[in-house]
């Protein structure tokens, strides 16, 4: 699906990358436990802070947790403060929890901002987040600068832009091991209800131009990707699919650099997935914080659309009927 995987952190020039994705959820310290039974390092809980016009640091409203992979990250919110950004998060996580923020890379965010708002899309200022990560020895300063649209401007989430300014600490190379072998994002799936109409927005809003197929809708970036489906076609690549809510961030793709790493790690801590052969595996919403995850091989470029193929084999050459329990020739 994705053009190429440029094998660097931080995007050059116009390139965009899929950053990081967040889930909205309740409980940080139970999100953070049930992310490690998956295989990843979590990070501890990070109280995020704004920069006001003095330097002053202020509480954005909401806290974190993070599982850095070596190209991007998984963050884990929760609201944790009164103010406008907690209340947005509260809203989101009563549609449904799990993934609700998009952050693609680019390495311009104030350029990202006029090219926006010049294409029509309602933009708000680029914020400065600033926290001293008291986890990591000196605790030292890390900085992002964020471009958010307005709320309700992209239906699915908060799709933002975002330009880590401390990338020597955020990705420091103890943080990022992890036992499930993961090494980066490569596509998010979404769940719409005209799939068409929302890549072409969402092409419009990276620039980039968005293509599509009988069976899904396509952008691709410079690094990871966004995969379009509606229900139907949800329903014929995901094991025992239902939306919470519509429209719905269905899952995110992972690369791992072993899979057979993966599903030791899953197994090691009672984790069965949905789906798992010699190149994917599928973890279930229930267990992956209301979202599917795909790991998958790097040699996979399409992990979704290789998951409906192998669904599909799966089903052909089983006598069992499809359902959620119709899966086991792929369980662990």
């Amino acid at each position: 699906m994705t053009e190429g995987w440029i094998d660097r952190q931080l995007p050059q020039g116009d390139e965009v990358f899929l950053d990081h994705v967040g889930f909205f959820v309740r409980d940080l310290r139970a999100a953070g436990s049930q992310f490690e039974r998956l295989g990843f390092q979590v990070s501890q809980i990070n109280v995020q802070t704004n920069a006001n016009a003095q330097g002053q640091l202020t509480p954005s409203g909401t806290s974190n947790r993070l599982a850095r992979l070596p190209r991007g990250y998984l963050e884990i919110l929760a609201a944790t403060h009164d103010t406008p950004l907690a209340d947005q998060l509260q809203t989101a996580l009563a549609r449904y929890p799990g993934i609700h923020l998009v952050a693609l890379s680019h390495d311009d965010i104030p350029a990202q901002r006029e090219r926006l708002t010049q294409a029509g899309f309602r933009m708000q200022p680029v914020v400065t987040l600033r926290r001293r990560d008291k986890t990591l020895q000196g605790a030292p300063e890390l900085t992002w600068s964020v471009l958010r649209p307005e709320p309700g401007v992209m239906a699915e989430g908060r799709v933002q832009f975002t330009k880590t300014h401390n990338p020597e600490h955020v990705w420091r190379d103890e943080l990022t091991m992890h036992s499930n072998s993961a090494d980066g994002l490569s596509d998010t799936l979404l769940c719409v209800e005209d799939r068409r109409a929302a890549a072409e927005r969402y092409g419009k809003y990276v620039a980039r131009e968005p293509q599509h197929g009988d069976t899904s809708s396509v952008v691709a970036l410079d690094r990871g990707g966004l995969l379009f489906v509606d229900p139907r076609e949800a329903q014929a690549m995901l094991p025992a699919f239902a939306a919470p809510a519509l429209p719905y961030i269905a899952g995110q793709a992972l690369r791992t650099n072993d899979i057979a790493l993966t599903r030791k790690a899953l197994s090691a801590n009672a984790v069965t997935p949905l789906f798992a052969d010699d190149g994917l595996v599928c973890i279930s919403p229930a267990d992956a914080l209301g979202c599917y995850l795909l790991f998958h091989a790097p040699a996979i470029d399409e992990p979704w659309l290789e998951l409906a193929r192998r669904l599909g084999d799966s089903f052909r050459s089983s006598p069992r009927k499809r359902g959620p329990s119709s899966h086991q020739s792929g369980f662990l």
